[in-house]
């Protein structure tokens, strides 16, 4: 009795895997995909020449897709959008991922001009101190404004900010980009924060999370760079975002264990809404 029960389990087993492979012959002989595949298609957003939006080909909605905008940063999804700051060109990839396995596919975005969205960030170029307030939290680095710039320069892992209160609406994107130079530091870091908690005096500042920022453990600011921040960054993409308005705090704050001859220099400090 028990062999008939178990016969029977077995052949009813081997109807359904027979049956399983029959209707899935096309994933036994999935064919490779090529760059065709993956092929996509963009255009310039009538009001914003900044702003590029990429589409990908029929058919692949099935399929896992991955851009990569040729600047850092990089999206998911048949659609995608992206604002350049920068003017440049700009190599854009779309990956696919299917059964067959994957293929990529690349064009080139030309950017003709830097964007120019207002800067919602009072004195970013740093005409004095003005609408910046120094936030001190332990000795051995100092700040300085000079020659249009701000300038950290000490060591003995002192550390030491800046900060300005910003006005932003819900649910906004913003991007935050300014022009960095210096190193090579040792021990050190350099990081930029965007949060609603009012910064104090003597208190290390991390609401919100590094935006941006430069650590020589995590592999920047140990060599010597120069250009916007966002680029050099290696944590963090400069954008955020809340989701009710009101006033947030910007803060720029670096320290560690050496500076070097050079210092940290920034300017031309924005916050730009995406929107």
């Amino acid at each position: 009795m028990k062999t008939t029960k178990f016969l029977s389990r077995f052949l009813m087993l081997v109807v359904i895997l027979i049956s399983n492979a029959c209707g899935n012959d096309d994933d036994l002989v999935a064919k490779v995909p090529t760059s065709e595949d993956a092929a996509f298609s963009f255009t310039f957003d009538g009001e914003n020449p900044n702003k590029v939006l990429f589409t990908a080909g029929p058919g692949m909605e099935t399929w896992y897709t991955h851009w990569d905008f040729g600047d850092g940063s990089s999206a998911e999804g048949l659609e995608a959008s992206k604002i350049y700051l920068k003017k440049g060109d700009y190599d854009v990839r779309l990956k696919i991922f299917t059964n067959g396995g994957t293929a990529e596919s690349v064009q080139t975005v030309v950017v003709n001009e830097d964007y120019k969205g207002p800067n919602i960030l009072q004195n970013g170029a740093f005409n004095g101190m003005d609408s910046w307030e120094v936030l001190p939290i332990s000795n051995g680095v100092e700040v300085s404004f000079d020659n249009n710039e701000a300038h950290w320069t000490g060591g003995g892992w002192g550390h030491i900010g800046i900060y300005q209160p910003v006005e932003i609406l819900a649910n906004n994107l913003y991007q935050i980009s300014m022009d960095i130079k210096g190193g090579p530091l040792s021990d050190s870091w350099f990081e930029v924060y965007v949060g609603k908690v009012v910064p104090v005096s003597g208190s290390d500042y991390n609401d919100g999370g590094i935006r941006l920022g430069l650590n020589t453990w995590a592999g920047c600011g140990g060599e010597p760079f120069e250009g916007d921040f966002a680029e050099i960054s290696c944590v963090g993409t400069g954008t955020f975002e809340f989701s009710t308005a009101g006033t947030v705090y910007l803060v720029i704050r670096g320290g560690g264990g050496n500076y070097g001859a050079n210092g940290v220099t920034i300017d031309n400090v924005a916050i730009r809404s995406l929107e």
